[in-house]
């Protein structure tokens, strides 16, 4: 019988043949909210590292959820990812059918833009969010 206390070494006796692709588990809907949650509460305590570490594991099993592609476009414009966030912004474009969404993706896009290093499209979609934000009719893409 071994001793408690004494410390016991293990070795492996098989070699490792998993590849990353069988690693990948299913997130449920509630662990979805869960890493949302948290990545969130990251990105308000400006650690938008962490936060997007999180929503990339979300976002390959859920692509067309529209709540998080808006989290992990902020996430990646405060790490200052404009291409890959002009990238989530064109398929929110696609997928958020809700008028109140237009305007702040607009917003989102003129940073994407100058994260990008793409200036004049940035300055000009600040202009034409400035221009819209006052008034009443629809935002178009």
């Amino acid at each position: 019988m071994p001793d408690p206390h004494e410390v016991q070494h293990f070795t492996p006796t098989q070699s490792s043949n998993v590849s990353k692709t069988d690693l990948v588990v299913p997130i449920s809907g509630p662990e979805r909210d869960f890493l949302c949650a948290l990545s969130y509460v990251h990105l308000a305590c400006g650690q938008s590292a962490h936060s997007l570490a999180l929503l990339r594991l979300v976002v390959h099993e859920h692509s067309q959820d529209v709540e998080l592609l808006r989290i992990l476009a902020y996430a990646l414009i405060s790490e200052r990812l404009g291409e890959e966030a002009l990238s989530v912004l064109d398929r929110l474009d696609m997928l958020d059918d809700q008028p109140s969404s237009r305007l702040p993706l607009l917003l989102l896009r003129s940073h994407a833009l100058r994260h990008a290093g793409r200036m004049a499209e940035a300055q000009a979609t600040f202009k034409r969010y400035v221009s819209l934000r006052g008034s009443s009719a629809p935002v178009k893409q």
